[in-house]
């Protein structure tokens, strides 16, 4: 694709909601201790916990931030009916791939999980452990459990988190591992699953199965940012976009 045409692309996507919540974004505040690149972190944003694991520098979070912020605003502006989730989910990962991002491997299914007591996060990072290896999997469990954990208690990231929730009906989230490949390349897994949530009253933050099985739709992506197509377009859409993402983005800060 031509440059032209991803800056055209960026061009067509939707703004983002304003006043949705409150302008909470921790590393945003002085008293925030600065990033500690040997540490993992994590962000959330509606409907999403991304997982920093160490290596990580506070420009790559903020990156995958606003080009998963964008595109999903986007694709939930297109897409808005839950019957629409493949369509979405094609929108979105298409979408990224505009931004620089390079889509490797695919995998969209339906399970069913024959568990009671899951939890959310749980099914998440068990679905991204297939793509990333045992014994990255070990840590991810780990740091993942802290992400998930620190939304529940950080009630600005739970209102984030849920500004789109819907009681009663198919819900979606995305628990996203993001590291640092051994050539300085920022790779994710972007989780779409989408579950039956009609049997918690407080949304999918805190759902857990009681179900002797559960269904899930998934789609999984892992990614690797190209450095060199999103240099081109990073100043378009971060002059379009970074004032607005304020309301929209928690920074959980640093887990030890």
């Amino acid at each position: 694709m031509h440059l032209e045409e991803r800056l055209e692309f960026i061009d067509s996507l939707a703004s983002l909601p304003l006043q949705m919540a409150p302008a909470i974004r921790a590393f945003s505040s002085p008293e925030t201790p600065p990033h500690d690149i040997n540490k993992p972190s994590a962000s959330a944003m509606p409907n999403t916990v991304n997982v920093f694991m160490p290596g990580v520098s506070e420009q790559i979070i903020d990156d995958v931030d606003l080009c998963k912020l964008i595109m999903q605003n986007d694709a939930s502006k297109k897409f808005p009916e839950d019957s629409q989730l493949f369509d979405w989910y094609k929108h979105y990962v298409n979408g990224l791939g505009k931004l620089g991002w390079v889509i490797q491997n695919r995998n969209i299914q339906e399970v069913t999980i024959r568990k009671t007591g899951l939890t959310m996060d749980q099914v998440a990072l068990d679905i991204a452990a297939g793509m990333i290896g045992a014994n990255a999997a070990n840590i991810l469990a780990n740091v993942g459990k802290q992400a998930v954990d620190a939304v529940k208690n950080n009630p600005g990231a739970i209102k984030i988190f849920e500004r789109d929730k819907k009681l009663g009906t198919q819900a979606k989230f995305d628990v996203a591992p993001v590291w640092v490949d051994g050539s300085g390349q920022a790779n994710m897994i972007l989780n779409c699953i989408s579950l039956d949530a009609r049997e918690s009253t407080r949304g999918i933050l805190f759902w857990k199965s009681t179900r002797a099985s559960t269904t899930i739709k998934s789609g999984a992506v892992r990614a690797y940012l190209n450095t060199s197509i999103f240099t081109l377009v990073h100043e378009k859409h971060a002059t379009r976009y970074t004032q607005q993402t304020d309301e929209l983005i928690e920074d959980l800060g640093d887990f030890d």
